[in-house]
């Protein structure tokens, strides 16, 4: 008689201690220290999946970081690393105005380095005016800091970039590349195109006495 009231009383507790969990964190969660909203949570594949996180901080430069996703999955087993699907990152430096923008199919979050791992057509956009994209990034959240060690292609105002590897400094608005750097400037246009050019020639000889004009 009691192995049977067991038998269905432990799963209805369960599924109560189950609810009181999701109903707890619906709206607000900790990764790694890190607060995130969500929208809902559901169970896929063994894992929690959080659905529409969102997570806001502020690096060592004072800097502000938005990260979005369309949902996370957190492994029960390894709950310090989060997969995201549909990444949307984006870095504010408040002194400079500056700001960096990252968009991602996939990747990973790792809360106890707080390092996001970028995967899969990553477009990358900054308020410089340097766009392009990367197959596999790294973003230290702490420093503001994008870096890729695989090869990478960058337009800028000037022209275009390629190099084996690069580091983006968010709060600096600087970019550094490394390996075998190509850099291929555009040609100028309009009126600076024409100053640049006229300061470039040299000065017309003076025609011969008694020469036809």
């Amino acid at each position: 008689m009691a192995v049977r009231l067991l038998r269905r009383v432990l799963p209805a507790l369960a599924l109560l201690v189950l609810g009181a969990y999701f109903f707890s964190t619906r709206m607000n969660v900790h990764v790694g220290g890190i607060a995130a909203s969500i929208d809902g949570m559901e169970i896929a594949d063994g894992a929690l999946r959080m659905l529409n996180p969102t997570m806001r901080g502020t690096d060592e430069k004072n800097g502000d970081y938005v990260i979005k996703a369309d949902y996370a999955d957190q492994d029960v087993a390894n709950p310090n690393l989060v997969k995201l699907n549909t990444i949307k990152a984006d870095v504010t430096n408040k002194s400079t105005g500056g700001w960096s923008r990252m968009r991602a199919v996939r990747g990973k979050f790792d809360s106890t380095k707080e390092r996001l791992i970028l995967k899969d057509r990553i477009t990358l956009a900054t308020s410089t005016g340097v766009t392009g994209e990367l197959s596999y990034a790294t973003f230290d959240m702490k420093k503001s800091i994008l870096r890729s060690h695989n090869p990478v292609k960058l337009d800028t105002p000037n022209g275009t970039v390629r190099a084996n590897a690069m580091t983006l400094y968010s709060g600096k608005n600087k970019v550094v590349f490394r390996g075998q750097v190509a850099v291929h400037l555009k040609p100028q246009k309009g009126k600076a195109a024409g100053a640049a050019k006229q300061a470039a020639s040299p000065p017309e000889a003076p025609a011969p006495a008694g020469s036809a004009q």
